[in-house]
């Protein structure tokens, strides 16, 4: 998406490819069983494997466990089985940058908000947002993808206040509200040297406390605002972390233009051929052509992640705490991730420069 106050909303998450809204590998496992299972019924002499492929394709596309299919849900045990349950990060604070080491060291300048109060994702605070996205402009005019974090933490359970912390992945000017201090990149889950972080199916676990990281996949239609205003004001124990990659201008004139030159293509083609083009189908290819446009005049084009990371002291608390962050998520028109086999990785990458995302 773009920064333009026209097309704030964010829709379904295109993290997952699909092909006519499906995930590729179920649709290349449902294809592929209904050929050689259309083979096997048509061709005398059919040989056993084919029909064990045909069950074994069927049942590993089907849905499974958490909004995953079996096939996923393998991969992801597997994935989990294999690499090791315990890694170490290290965070260094040096002179005013703040050193994240994550399979490979990465230097990130972190800033505080010193206006009183959180800042507000949701659009009503005008001003601020305009001058961040003032300041994401001008990284996109240079040559390399900049990664740029807004950390909204809630404040924990002992009283300690909510605060605001932005970490990017340059050394450059930014809104005057904002306050350089490499201590504000330092989760209250780490602390500043090495930490081990343990990782489980559903959590991990850091010397201070538990926690889980969830991630936003897709808000009800024009209801983006009110979900985050929901999870920001929802309890304590929560971290909203907004990750953006700063695509350079030039590399997203040529993604804009080609993105609408394909599914351009795609829908003469459809209509050509005597098939219906769909208002949803439509409505997308509008909204291509309009960040195009918007590109075209120098909107940065980032690419957005939203994760929502709840703490706790125990496990048991911890199933409550996100329980109820669901329940919120849900009634704000907001679907959450749950990230079951993954958790190692999306912890590691809601930290302050994203390592690894």
């Amino acid at each position: 998406m773009t920064n333009s106050p026209a097309r704030m909303t964010l829709g379904e998450s295109d993290a997952r490819p699909r092909w006519w809204g499906v995930t590729r590998h179920r649709l290349v496992l449902v294809v592929a069983a209904l050929v050689l299972g259309a083979d096997a019924l048509l061709r005398p002499g059919s040989r056993w494997w084919e029909w064990l492929f045909v069950g074994v394709a069927g049942g590993a596309a089907s849905p499974g466990p958490a909004s995953t299919s079996w096939a996923q849900w393998c991969v992801l045990e597997v994935r989990l089985l294999l690499r090791r349950r315990v890694r170490w990060i290290s965070l260094e604070s040096e002179d005013d940058t703040l050193r994240v080491d994550v399979r490979g060291s990465q230097r990130v300048w972190c800033y505080e908000f010193t206006h009183r109060g959180r800042l507000d994702l949701s659009g009503h605070d005008l001003i601020l947002a305009s001058r961040l996205a003032r300041m994401v402009e001008s990284f996109a005019a240079g040559a390399d993808h900049v990664h740029v974090a807004l950390h909204v933490d809630t404040g924990e359970r002992s009283g300690v206040g909510a605060r605001t912390s932005m970490s990017v992945s340059v050394g450059a000017p930014v809104p005057s509200e904002w306050r350089r201090h490499s201590g504000a990149g330092v989760p209250r889950s780490l602390s500043i040297g090495r930490s081990a972080v343990l990782e489980r199916r559903h959590y991990v676990r850091t010397p201070q406390c538990v926690l889980r990281t969830l991630r936003v996949s897709d808000y009800a239609a024009g209801r983006a605002g009110v979900a985050l205003e929901s999870l920001g004001e929802y309890g304590s124990g929560l971290t909203l972390s907004l990750h953006a990659s700063v695509v350079p201008s030039a590399r997203a004139r040529r993604l804009t233009a080609r993105a609408v030159h394909r599914v351009g293509t795609d829908a003469e083609f459809a209509r050509g051929a005597g098939f219906r083009w769909s208002a949803r189908d439509q409505k997308g290819l509008n909204a291509l052509r309009e960040r195009e446009e918007l590109v075209a005049h120098g909107a940065a084009l980032c690419q957005w992640a939203l994760y929502v990371v709840v703490s706790a002291d125990t496990v048991s608390e911890l199933r409550r705490r996100v329980h109820q962050t669901r329940d919120v998520a849900r009634a704000a028109g907001v679907g959450l991730d749950l990230g079951v086999g993954v958790q190692g990785e999306w912890f590691t990458w809601q930290l302050p420069g994203g390592p690894g995302w």
